[in-house]
């Protein structure tokens, strides 16, 4: 069903059954919402598809009736033979030609997916599907000019969603918050409803982008940072970003990793051999650089919105990364502050898991509810003169 990597899918559906996942930790609906599967009725036999267009991977689920997943499709994004993040796809979309390849890429790869699906529908059945995607996935899927996503002020002019045909499957778009909060981040705000409980959350989706969000019903502030490839395996190939920040946090502890992120000798050169991985100094200072904005990131969010962390109730780490994450070891190397490591939970796939509860709002009420959250407050952290500040200052592990 998925392509794995050391028995882990490449693609985090939310699902909770690859192996590993640390103890009392489980998936978004059993530790954010209620764990209870509900069904998912229509008069005219629609079945829900939910959609995450990732801009590494894309991951689908077919839902029957009961309200269980039937099927699952996921695969690598092949929009990333134009560039692994979104601003290096930006500047080759100011190439018409490419920006038309990397929407049908896409189109292409949905069609596979719903062509599965409908093999196991019944006679008069059909399909339905809600999408959840950055913004720039979005743009490039309903052929929108993306580049005033890539140039200063970074302004979005087509943030409401919409809907859109892929194959003859009828498809909502989740709406975005700015050029880099887009509908996934709406999506997990959704799962997690965070825009409706008095419970104030801290939901952390890092991938190539790194997003966050902070708040509860009574206000949303959100941020984006620059990730790159460093949680996702890029610097060392196909090893986990989790199972990165448990290494260094190893290596620190056996004094091999001092606290600038030198690799001690004899090991400068030729890296760290533990067990099949070789961490090398490039790999750490990829870490670092990701590490460091994040950090950063968080510690605005919470002084942006006038609290402390000891304010924070609770902490939801979503996506692959967040299954594998030891809080403690991210704390360790400074990626999460100590007093929120305690406070963790797995998210899963925060975007399908919205989709989830929006896509069975519409079938069984028949109407496009308003989405709380929708109204979150989106800062630019390269606009606040502190970030980059706090930024160098948290590069050391």
């Amino acid at each position: 069903m998925y392509e794995q990597r050391g028995r882990r899918c490449n693609v985090c559906t939310g699902c909770g059954r690859c192996p590993g996942v640390r103890p009392g930790i489980s998936v978004i609906m059993k530790h954010v919402r209620k764990a209870e599967v509900l069904p998912i009725p229509d008069r005219d036999g629609r079945r829900l598809v939910t959609v995450d267009i990732g801009t590494t991977t894309i991951a689908m689920q077919l839902y029957g009736e009961d309200g269980r997943v039937k099927d699952s499709f996921a695969c690598v994004n092949p929009q990333t033979g134009y560039g692994a993040d979104v601003l290096s796809r930006i500047r080759r979309a100011e190439q018409e030609e490419a920006a038309r390849d990397m929407g049908t890429m896409v189109r292409e790869v949905l069609g596979r997916g719903f062509e599965r699906f409908r093999k196991l529908l019944s006679e008069g059945e059909s399909l339905f599907a809600v999408i959840a995607a950055n913004t720039t996935m979005v743009y490039l899927l309903m052929g929108y000019d993306p580049r005033e996503l890539g140039r200063a002020p970074f302004h979005a002019t087509y943030l409401e969603g919409g809907e859109i045909s892929v194959a003859g499957t009828s498809c909502v778009i989740f709406p975005g918050l700015s050029a880099f909060v887009g509908g996934d981040i709406v999506a997990g705000i959704h799962a997690c409803g965070m825009a409706e409980k008095e419970e104030r959350m801290l939901l952390v989706d890092l991938g190539t982008n790194g997003e966050m969000v902070l708040g509860n019903k009574n206000g949303l502030i959100a941020c984006a940072t620059a990730a790159g490839p460093a949680f996702e395996g890029g610097v060392n190939s196909g090893v986990w970003g989790s199972d990165m920040i448990s290494i260094l946090a190893r290596l620190k502890k056996e004094g091999l990793l001092d606290d600038t992120g030198l690799i001690a000798e004899p090991y400068f050169e030729t890296g760290i051999r533990i067990g099949d991985v070789r961490v090398t100094q490039e790999a750490v200072r990829a870490i670092q650089l990701a590490k460091g904005a994040v950090r950063a990131g968080i510690e605005i969010l919470a002084k942006q919105a006038g609290i402390g962390f000891e304010d924070i109730d609770k902490v939801v780490l979503a996506g692959g990364f967040g299954y594998y994450l030891d809080p403690e070891a991210a704390a360790g190397i400074g990626l999460l502050p100590p007093e929120l490591a305690g406070k963790t939970v797995t998210g899963g796939n925060t975007a399908l898991a919205g989709a989830l509860r929006l896509g069975r709002e519409i079938l069984v009420t028949g109407t496009y509810p308003k989405l709380p959250g929708c109204d979150a407050k989106v800062i630019n952290l390269a606009e606040i003169a502190e970030f980059k500040e706090r930024y160098i200052g948290y590069l050391n592990l």
